[in-house]
């Protein structure tokens, strides 16, 4: 079973056991050791996960915080639990808040078994951000929030990674939960930015109230326009998928008329070319666009496909990679298409990507 199924089989008895806590302590059994198991830790190895480890905090001594996740023996992850019977509130940040102004901790993580909100220093290195870089519900899951879990697995994680990352999610999270309100319910500051740039009047109360109507309306026709491209772009891509199996053996044409390389694409090539060159040369990988795609290719051959990446919609960036392949009823080769969030997310797929560059070299 993949990640995804463990994590979406232990979710499905989370509400069953919800009827049955009633505080921290059934929590911790019922909820947070399993899910801490199911990311791959130790929970019986104190050398690994240290229950109620203690952390001098100025004058206060012998303080303790629920759970410490070690490596090599010092702390990395602070957790933080609270009863599941409880929503998290800000009130319960202060204990965190706290360990991470005297210790070189990084990440730390307050949980009531079902809510997972999680903590970097962010722009100050010596304070935990008030906000958490990450809010994950177990009851609610979407793709992007399995993916960002699936870094915190034992066999993933890395903490210099992760606190990098840490303040852009952070900060994108924020402006789209921004965004999404005021698009709900404009703010007057809001319509008034707006409306400055396509109105001339004066600013009255009822043409402010006109204007956030028309704002709501216009967000909505955006937001349809650009589903319903989405799913044009989908279709298209799947045609011209289908058209370029069936001349798999024919070259192509390298400018293709109306293709427009974006810096997207060519700062994913050139990641791609640099985690290649640890076992080739880096001559040997080519970019060759086309219009609802981009092929990343070794020896610029259309057989010997790298990664595919579907980048036309910015938004909602796929690439598919090819280490393990399916053919076609026409020879064609279809590989693993994985969304990502930022083209840098590409270096997390390196052995991915040098295993394919590995096989072609084995055919040499």
């Amino acid at each position: 079973m993949t990640f995804e199924d463990d994590l979406k089989e232990f979710t499905k008895s989370i509400p069953g056991k919800l009827e049955h806590i009633d505080s921290e302590e059934t929590t911790k059994i019922a909820l947070i050791t399993p899910f801490l198991r199911l990311m791959g830790y130790d929970t019986t190895n104190p050398a690994e996960v240290k229950a109620e480890y203690t952390a001098d905090v100025g004058t206060k001594q012998g303080e303790k915080v629920d759970f410490a996740i070690l490596e090599e023996g010092e702390p990395i992850v602070f957790i933080e639990c609270k009863s599941a019977a409880n929503e998290l509130s800000t009130d319960n940040i202060s204990q965190l808040y706290r360990y991470f102004s005297i210790t070189d901790i990084q990440i730390g993580i307050l949980t009531n078994g079902v809510e997972y909100k999680f903590f970097t220093t962010g722009d100050d290195n010596n304070r935990m951000d008030e906000k958490p870089f990450l809010d994950i519900s177990l009851l609610s899951l979407n793709k992007k929030d399995i993916k960002e879990l699936e870094k915190f697995k034992k066999v993933n994680f890395d903490v210099d990674e992760v606190v990098s990352r840490a303040d852009n999610l952070k900060y994108r999270n924020l402006i789209k939960k921004t965004l999404l309100s005021e698009f709900e319910n404009p703010s007057e500051e809001f319509i008034k930015a707006i409306a400055k740039q396509v109105y001339d009047g004066i600013l009255t109360q009822n043409v402010k109230e006109k204007f956030g109507t028309i704002i709501s309306v216009a967000v909505t026709e955006i937001i349809n326009e650009r589903v319903n491209k989405t799913l044009a772009d989908a279709v298209a891509s799947n045609e011209e998928e289908q058209e370029d199996n069936n001349a798999v053996e024919a070259e192509e044409s390298i400018n293709e008329e109306g293709i427009i390389t974006t810096d997207l694409e060519k700062e994913a090539y050139f990641i791609v070319r640099s985690i290649a060159s640890e076992v080739s040369d880096a001559n040997r990988v080519a970019l060759r666009d086309r219009k609802h795609y981009c092929n990343i290719l070794f020896d610029n051959n259309q057989r010997f496909p790298i990664v595919r990446l579907y980048f036309n919609n910015e938004d909602h960036l796929r690439v598919e990679f090819y280490d393990e392949i399916t053919l076609t009823s026409n020879g064609g080769k279809k590989g693993e298409k994985v969304n990502i969030d930022d083209v840098s997310d590409l270096y997390s797929y390196k052995e991915r990507i040098l295993n394919v560059v590995n096989q072609y070299l084995d055919m040499e």
